[in-house]
Order: C-alpha cells, then sequence, then structure tokens
C-alpha cells in the first residue's frame, strides 16, 4: 500500500481487516466501485471467489505462497509454489509482495520497493522461513539492517531492554513479532485499526492518558501492543488449566496424540497458541479443536512435536483419510474434520503409532563434562548470536553428570522465576521454572548428579561478561550424601 501510494499518487486505496484470523478475501466486503482487489499472503485457491469478483468486473491479483494445486483462471496469482522457474520456496507472502514491487519498480523506471525491505524482514521471520534460503536470508539480514518503519523502531526502542539493543533474528522472533501477533490474535478491531496505521505510518496523534498528552500514534501503538501481549497472556493462563483439567478427567493422555475438545474453554484466536505450549509440556503432538456451527465440523490448529520420532504430523493426519483438510505446515496447522469421524480417527491413530513411544529425542551438536566444557567455548558460540535463525539453529550441547550441591541450586525472580546454579564459573540457569520443581529437585538429595541439554548464552552485567548454559530440559541420574571438603 505505502509502496502504491509513492508509485501512483493519485490511486485511492481501501483496505480492510479480518476480525479473527481468518484468510482471503469476503467478496461481500469487497466495495462495489472497487476496479482492482490485491489479496496478499492467501488466496490463490479462492476460485469460486476470484469467479464471482470478475463477473463483478474486478481485476483479482493474488501475491501468494501458500501451497496451491492449479492455478486461477479468473485471477492473476504470483504465488512462488507454483512456478516451477523460482527455486526459493521458502519466501513468505511479504516477500512475494517485495518481489512483485521490484517488478513495477523495473516496468515504471523506479526504485521504490527497496524502501521497505525492513518489512520483508519482519514478516519473513513471523512466518518461520527456512534460513537456509540463501535469498530469504539475504533480504532478511538487509532488512533488519536497516529499520525505517517508524512502528517497527518504536518496537525495538520499547524492548531495548530484553533486547539488549540487538537488532536480529531471535530478539525479533521472541520480543517484536510476538507483540504484533497478539494484537492480531486478540485486540480488539479499534486496536487493530490502530496498528494497521502505525504500520502505515500515518502522521496521527493519540492521546495518553497517564501523561495527558498527545505522543506519535507509533510511541502510543508500541505501548498498546505490550498492553495487549499481557492481556493475551492472561486469556491463555486462564484457559490451560481448565484444558489440563479436561485432560486428566478424560483420561487423554492414553492416547498417541493428545487431541481435546476445547469448545466453550477457549478463545478460538488462542487455539494455534495453546496447542503449541501443551505440545511443549506433554511432549507430543497436540489437536485442539471446537465444534463450528456454520460448517457444522470440527475445525481446529495442530502442533507436532519435532522432538519425537513423528517429525511431520500433518502429512501424517492427511494419510489418514478422514479429515475433510489438513493445510499449513508439518507440524503447526489447521485442520476441519466432520464429527462423527473423530473417534475412529483417534483409533487408526493409536494404532498406527502404536509401536511409537512419547520419548524425547534430542539431536544434539556437543557432548561435554563440568571438566572439558570451557568458558572460551560458549563465548565463542555467542558471538554466532546473530546467526541463529529457522534451519540454521543454535547448536545444542549435552553436559552429563553435572554434580552440584542441591543447596547450591537457586530459585531467583518474583513472577518469571529462574533456577540457577554455578559451576567452573559457568552458569546454568533455567528461565520459568515453578517452585513446585525446585522444591522436587532439591529434594532428590543432597548431591546431585544431573545430565543437562542447553543452549549457550552470556550475561554481561556491569561490563563482566559470565558464560552461560540456559537449560532446555535435564535428568538427575544419581543422587548421593553431600561431599565435604576438609
Amino acid at each position: 500500500m505505502k509502496y502504491l501510494s509513492k508509485a501512483f499518487p493519485s490511486v485511492k486505496i481501501k483496505w480492510r481487516l479480518h476480525e479473527g484470523k481468518e484468510h482471503g478475501v469476503i467478496v461481500d466486503t469487497v466495495p462495489n466501485n472497487t476496479s482492482l482487489v490485491i489479496i496478499p499472503d492467501a488466496g490463490s485457491s479462492q476460485f469460486e471467489e476470484h469467479k464471482k469478483l470478475k463477473e463483478m468486473g474486478m481485476d483479482v491479483i493474488v501475491l501468494d505462497h501458500h501451497e496451491c494445486d492449479e492455478e486461477s483462471k479468473d485471477a492473476i496469482v504470483v504465488n512462488s509454489q507454483l512456478s516451477p522457474e523460482y527455486e526459493n520456496k521458502q519466501f513468505s507472502g511479504v516477500g512475494i509482495v517485495y518481489k512483485f514491487c521490484k517488478a513495477l519498480d523495473e516496468k515504471l523506471g523506479l526504485n521504490y520497493a527497496d524502501n521497505y525491505l525492513d518489512l520483508v524482514a519482519i514478516g519473513n521471520i513471523a512466518d518461520s522461513q527456512d534460513m537456509r534460503s540463501l535469498e530469504t536470508r539475504y533480504f532478511v539480514d538487509k532488512g533488519l539492517k536497516n529499520l525505517k518503519n517508524k512502528l517497527l523502531v518504536a518496537l525495538y526502542e520499547k524492548q531495548a531492554y530484553p533486547t539488549k539493543g540487538i537488532v536480529n533474528i531471535k530478539n525479533t522472533e521472541f520480543y517484536i513479532n510476538p507483540l504484533i501477533n497478539a494484537c492480531i490474535r486478540v485486540g480488539t478491531m479499534e486496536e487493530k485499526t490502530q496498528l494497521m496505521k502505525a504500520l502505515l505510518e500515518s502522521d496521527e496523534l493519540i492521546y495518553y492518558k497517564r501523561k495527558k498528552e498527545y505522543e506519535p500514534i507509533e510511541v502510543n501503538t508500541a505501548r498498546m501492543l505490550g498492553n495487549v501481549k499481557n492481556k493475551q497472556t492472561k486469556m491463555r493462563d486462564t484457559s490451560i488449566p481448565l484444558i489440563k483439567e479436561k485432560i486428566e478427567e478424560k483420561g487423554l493422555l492414553m492416547n498417541k496424540l493428545l487431541i481435546v475438545d476445547v469448545t466453550n474453554i477457549l478463545d478460538k484466536n488462542l487455539t494455534g497458541l495453546v496447542a503449541n505450549k501443551l505440545k511443549d509440556e506433554y511432549q507430543r503432538g497436540t489437536l485442539l479443536f471446537r465444534y463450528n456451527t456454520e460448517k457444522q465440523a470440527l475445525t481446529g490448529s495442530l502442533r507436532g512435536n519435532d522432538k519425537g520420532e513423528l517429525t511431520d504430523l500433518k502429512s501424517f493426519l492427511i494419510d489418514v483419510g478422514k479429515f475433510d483438510f489438513v493445510e499449513g505446515h508439518a507440524n503447526a496447522a489447521g485442520f476441519q474434520i466432520k464429527p462423527e469421524n473423530m473417534i475412529e480417527v483417534n483409533n487408526i491413530i493409536n494404532e498406527k503409532l502404536k509401536n511409537i513411544s512419547n520419548e524425547i529425542y534430542y539431536d544434539v551438536d556437543f557432548i561435554f563434562t563440568t571438566k572439558s566444557l570451557s568458558k572460551t567455548f560458549i563465548l565463542e558460540i555467542s558471538k554466532c548470536k546473530d546467526t541463529w535463525s529457522n534451519g540454521v539453529h543454535e547448536p545444542l550441547i549435552a553436559i552429563k553428570d553435572v554434580e552440584v550441591n542441591s543447596e547450591e541450586i537457586y530459585l531467583n525472580g518474583k513472577t518469571s522465576k529462574t533456577l540457577k546454579f554455578v559451576i567452573n564459573g559457568i552458569e546454568y540457569i533455567k528461565f520459568f521454572t515453578r517452585e513446585e520443581e525446585w522444591h522436587e529437585l532439591k529434594g532428590k538429595g543432597e548431591r546431585l548428579f544431573i545430565d543437562i541439554i542447553g543452549k549457550g548464552a552470556v550475561n554481561e552485567w556491569n561490563g563482566e561478561v559470565i558464560p552461560q548454559i540456559v537449560i532446555e530440559d535435564y535428568e538427575v541420574t544419581q543422587a548421593k550424601k553431600k561431599k565435604f571438603v576438609f
């Protein structure tokens, strides 16, 4: 939209946002006097909608990257998945929009498209594109080095403490995009509209009640997004105990996949988010669904456990052959199924996976003991922090037989608790540790031997650089009496 407004100053653009997380165009919402409809990041398979819009005298351009079986006869479809000559299939919808604008640059003799590479970067990170694609990685790196969008700059300023002022893929993934995603999931239409205006770099001023003054829309929106993210967290944390109660009540962990009916328990826009949380906690593929009255079907989201033996949950469920559709990524997708088929599908799944355990597998890059693990190694690993991304994973480290007195294991923090102990000048920390877990760990014995899986990091404080192992998982292998040195 910013490109078109700059390239064609007289163009009249109308835009709309969906109420929830719907995808594609809704024909009834398109104004009658429209001459061109552009559908970004969706719409390749909306053949009926394309035909209706064409019959209404409107041209349609689809700028998309999702898989599609055939090209529409009633729309111009720009889709990397449909092009045998375009090798990069790991460029998200925002990347296709960028390519389209570059083509307009060439046609019109302009050079505007590169002004929006920061948006290309943010979008590809948000859509978890594989950064082993050199083209995608090139544009992401270039975009992050040239943040221009006022809202993105304001968001990074707001998140300066957790990001430590470092603009890279991981910080964008963990501290910037979740704020935008939260607004799309649970924000009001007013909040989503303000987000859109801020991304479009409106000059509007918003009144900030606390300070009793007007401030730029991007500054106000950055704060607002933080509040919406907190609201989403509260909604999620309210629903999860109810779902867990149902899991226990119904004995759902007896099944090979965790399948839960969350009708009237969970906001539909949080389905994927909560499925991911439960997948991590129970370490198994998770399907959450609800009854859709309009479609008279069960619709929901799935998240696969890529640390297990089943590495592509989407393909597995498609092969079951009972779903209306399963669409999305290998371990993050949406699905629809007829209510009468669900029990049969659960039985089929249990039979097909009967020889697959729910054990967790870690594909580690290094195995150390506390004696062989050096501070220098961790510091060298941390220098590569700007490299880590989807497909270029941060190295996973196993440390065997970590020996520590239980009284030296601390729990810090008021709300977000962090477990911590120090061995040979290296801090071992585990974020978001429950107090019950800490007490249980300390209660296993006076001196513990622990196998740890984690990642290398550094903590910089008052000019001191402290190497860390951020614990992802651990197992106590032995417990002995405390060793005294006289």
